[in-house]
Formats: C-alpha cells, structure tokens, sequence
C-alpha cells in the first residue's frame, strides 16, 4: 500500500494506475482492466504506455487470458527498458494461444536484449517465462538452466512468486520427462515452501496437490495423507486443473489397490478429454482402460483404448506419461482387445527398454512379468523381482496396483 501511495501523489495517471493494481490484487478483475486500459490511454510517454501494458498483461494472463497480445505485440518492439520482458510476456501469450513457432521466436529475442541492468525482479520473472516457453517448445536443455537462473535471480531480490515458479519448471523437468520421481518431490516441496513465503495460496496448492500424487504413485499413503491434511488447511478454491491432474488419478488409484477396479474407472472416465496435453489425455485414457479392463468393462476398457491411441500419436514419446499410458494399456489390451494384441503392444514397449529412464524401464520390466504371469510363465520370482525394482525408483504404488489386477479369465 505504501507503493500505491506514492504513486497517488505522483499525478493523474499513477491514480487510476493504482486504482488498476490494487483492483487486480484482490480479484475485481473487471474493474482492473478498465483502470489498466484508461491508464494506458492517459499515459504521455512510450515508456510510461509500455510499463503499463507490461503490468496489465501479466493479470489477464494469470488468467488464462490473451486478448493482451496485440498490445504486447504493438510495444514489444519500441525500444524501451521493457522490451525484454515485454518479448518474454508476449511470448508467454503465444503458448497460451497455441502459437508455438512465434512463441519461441519471441522468447529467445528476449533472451537476446535481456541486459544485466535490468531491475532483480523483472530480470527473474522475465529468464522465468522464458525457461517456460522453451520448456513448452521442447528445448528441456535451455529450459532447465533459464529456470535455474530464474531461481538465482528470484531468490537474490526475494521474489518468492518467482522462485516457486521457476521450481514448478525443474518439477516438471524432473518429472514428465527425466522421470525422477525423487527429484521432482525435491522441487515441488520448495515450489510450496516458496510458494507459502510469498502469500500464494494457488501456487502453494498446486505444489501440494504435485507431491500428494508423487506419494501416491510411490505407494506413500502416510506421506499422501499429510499432504491432504495440508490442503485442507489452505482456504482457496483449488483449480480444476490441478485437481485433474494429482486428485482425481490418486484417488483412482487408492480405490485400485483394493481392487475396487470400477469405482477407479468411474472417478477417471470422464477427465480424458479435459487434460491439458495429448501426452496426458493419452496417460488418462489409458488409466481408464485398464481400470476398465479389470472390472471386466471390456466395451468401455475398448473405447478407451481406442481414445489413447489417438492422444499417443499426437503426444511426444520422450514424457513419462507416453511410456506409462504405453505400459497401461498393453495390460488392457489383454484382457479388452485379446493376448495376441497385448503382446505386439508389448514387443514395441519392450524395444524402448534401453532408451528410457530408469524408473520406466523398471515399469516395463515389471508389466512384462505381470504379463508373463497371465500367459501360464512360472515366474513368480520374476514378479517379486520387478515389483521390487518398481519400490526402488519411488513407484511403490503403482507396484500396489499392478499386484492387485486380477489375472485373465
């Protein structure tokens, strides 16, 4: 507030600035991008125009909004102080708007007059969107080290915000891609901590909803429990994002580790088509098939085979959730589609074996065994074996859940 006072004694313009920050701050929105805009149009100078676009786009796209991008993009360009972090917004927009080509054309021109000068804060939130946009176009290299500088940054000048934010990138690093469970509890846990010290409770939320799943997938009830414990303690609303993305599998899979196969199916069957990317739409569909196909839904396990398949054409083989919905539905595919074409879908999983990750080469040993099991192998050791591997790399749970799958009829 003290900030919002000096800029109401600066002048005409710096009030109805400030009307528009404080209204963004607590949530009247409509009334901030109508302070925004008549600010905007008071605004003398090129520079004062531009600090103003900046700050307004940052609120629409915390909203998921993009109808800021001509302006960006009108301002981008003008030589200001700005022009980096004016880039890396507009860049930010363009993957909003699903313009990915001229989403990392814009990032790496900010990358390219980001200047040392830059005031700790903007330089921070600008490597951040930048690490976002390359993460997003695949560059994960560049991805990771503009988080990591990102992360510097924000914590040199303690812009918590950021520093949460640039975690939730090395998270999704970890994660979806490097399939280093351990790592990404690692980075999600100091995304929540960051995330506390800043005052985001959405942030926070999400952060906790990341590692509740990860607890979960590792077989971690305790651990998952706390997590709950602790969402329940932050009054906001959660996002439904989020929710689909940690809530609604880990509750799926507690139900399927004690065999409840058509309530799991049923918590999951209607989210596919929601997920954010073709990667997880492929991954959800794929949980539904085989909680289908336990509970002998076999037209329902068959549509949802037939769902995922089309996500995985879209979807990069490279992410973690390619490979399990791979692994997920070779098991659905016995018991829905027949053994003959469970074991072709296992041949072409079992040939990614040497290129994969640890933790899913673990996940393809052991869904070769459970199949092995069905097909009358006597490998009951081979089974322990792989179940044992699963536990090793952090995915005690979905150990639980390929244990509990009943054999085919």
């Amino acid at each position: 507030m003290d900030s919002i006072a000096r800029d109401v004694a600066a002048g005409p313009v710096a009030v109805v600035a400030a009307n528009a920050v404080l209204a963004s701050r607590v949530g009247h929105h409509d009334a901030a991008d109508a302070w925004f805009n008549l600010a905007i149009e008071r605004a003398a100078d090129v520079e004062s125009k531009a600090a103003l676009v900046y700050r307004s786009s940052l609120a629409l796209l915390r909203r998921g909004r993009v109808e800021c991008i001509p302006r960006l993009e009108r301002f981008a360009d003008q030589g200001s102080s700005l022009s980096a972090a004016l880039n890396a917004t507009l860049a930010t927009a363009y993957v909003l708007a699903d313009r990915m080509p001229d989403a990392y054309r814009r990032a790496y021109r900010a990358r390219d007059i980001l200047a040392g000068e830059a005031p700790c804060a903007q330089r921070a939130r600008t490597l951040y969107q930048i690490g976002y946009v390359a993460l997003r176009a695949g560059e994960l290299t560049d991805a990771k080290t503009f988080a990591h500088e990102a992360i510097e940054s924000a914590r040199g000048c303690e812009d918590y915000d950021i520093a949460a934010r640039g975690y939730s990138l090395l998270y999704e690093l970890a994660y979806y891609v490097e399939c280093d469970p351990r790592s990404a509890l690692r980075y999600v846990e100091l995304a929540e901590s960051f995330a506390a010290k800043s005052g985001d409770a959405h942030i926070r939320t999400w952060a906790i909803m990341g590692a509740l799943y990860i607890e979960m997938e590792a077989g971690n009830l305790s651990r998952a429990r706390d997590r709950e414990r602790a969402l329940s303690a932050i009054d906001v609303v959660q996002s439904a994002q989020a929710t689909d993305e940690a809530l609604v599998p880990a509750q799926a899979l507690r139900y399927a580790w004690n065999g409840d196969f058509a309530r799991a199916y049923r918590i999951v069957a209607e989210s596919g088509e929601s997920q954010i990317s073709a990667d997880r739409r492929a991954l959800r569909f794929a949980e539904a098939a085989l909680y289908a196909a336990a509970a002998g839904l076999v037209e329902a396990a068959r549509a949802a085979i037939e769902s995922a398949d089309w996500a995985l054409t879209q979807s990069s083989s490279k992410t973690k959730e390619h490979i399990v919905a791979l692994a997920y539905l070779a098991l659905a595919a016995a018991s829905a589609t027949g053994v003959d074409e469970a074991a072709g879908r296992l041949q072409k999983l079992s040939a990614m074996r040497a290129e994969v990750p640890v933790a899913m080469d673990a996940l393809i040993g052991a869904v070769e065994a459970v199949f092995g099991s069905w097909t009358s192998a006597r490998n009951h050791d081979a089974l322990l074996d792989a179940f044992a591997a699963l536990r090793a790399q952090y995915l005690g749970g979905i150990s639980m859940l390929l244990e509990a799958l009943p054999a085919l009829a």
